[in-house]
């Protein structure tokens, strides 16, 4: 019941997407908290030529790794726009984390290979050393998101193709939306689950020389590099699980303000 529990009364500010953003103000909802949703994340399709030649080119891809739920979704869209049949594609899927290799099993996508620790930079250590590629591999993703995958498999000689599916836009509504609430001092913590909703939000602050009214407000981050962003931002993280899922985050958050 809202207002009992470890976080009673506490206004928590969730500015991930409008997919997740209901079960993360469920999940502070539960814990007695007052969940305050400003989604600063929208998603569409990004269709461009290169995917026309998707028909010829897939099967070329020994490995298709995924580095999130969203280019799993829009990887699967491009498919359907191509005519393509999932099963068609012999290679191999890897998922970075536990919630990308869920959503691959609820569309029919046999996971081989997923990294012990979730970040870019750890994957590509452990699948290089464990699966030994030896053919192209594919990445699709978002127009923000960062290229370290990439990077360090081209480093250590892997042929690598990444492929934007998907764009991270910020929507206007959820602009007006933040100013008001920051103006008017709503929220007692604010959490960010990706390097994008942090720049998203220091537009905003920007913008409208918000500083001042955030300067005090503790943050929560679902893992270090969304940590650094808001760090290089300089903003004052709190809170930061060890293992990075919103649940983790809320845990955290609930031993911060006992702490307190």
């Amino acid at each position: 019941m809202k207002g009992k529990g470890p976080l009673e009364h506490v206004k928590v500010l969730i500015t991930r997407g409008n997919e997740g953003s209901s079960d993360t103000g469920s999940l502070i909802e539960s814990e007695g908290g007052v969940p305050i949703l400003v989604p600063l994340l929208h998603f569409q399709s990004h269709i461009d030529p290169w995917e026309n030649e998707l028909q010829t080119r897939i099967h070329t891809y020994d490995w298709i790794i995924f580095t999130s739920k969203n280019g799993v979704k829009f990887f699967l869209e491009a498919l359907e726009r191509q005519g393509i049949p999932l099963t068609s594609y012999t290679g191999k899927f890897a998922a970075v984390g536990s919630k990308t290799e869920q959503y691959c099993h609820k569309y029919g996508m046999p996971v081989s290979f997923v990294p012990q620790t979730f970040t870019g930079d750890e994957f590509v250590e452990e699948f290089i050393a464990k699966v030994k590629p030896s053919g192209p591999v594919l990445i699709p993703k978002g127009n923000l998101a960062r290229n370290v995958v990439a990077t360090e498999l081209h480093a250590s000689g892997i042929v690598c193709q990444e492929w934007i599916v998907y764009e991270t836009i910020l929507p206007k509504e959820s602009m007006k939306q933040l100013k008001e609430i920051i103006e008017t001092e709503q929220v007692d913590i604010i959490t960010f689950t990706s390097s994008s909703t942090v720049h998203h939000f220091m537009k905003v602050i920007r913008q409208y020389s918000l500083h001042e009214h955030i300067q005090d407000i503790p943050i929560a981050c679902i893992g270090p590099i969304t940590k650094n962003t808001a760090e290089q931002y300089g903003l004052n993280v709190k809170i930061c699980p060890s293992v990075y899922t919103v649940t983790e985050m809320v845990k955290e958050m609930k031993s911060f303000i006992s702490s307190r």
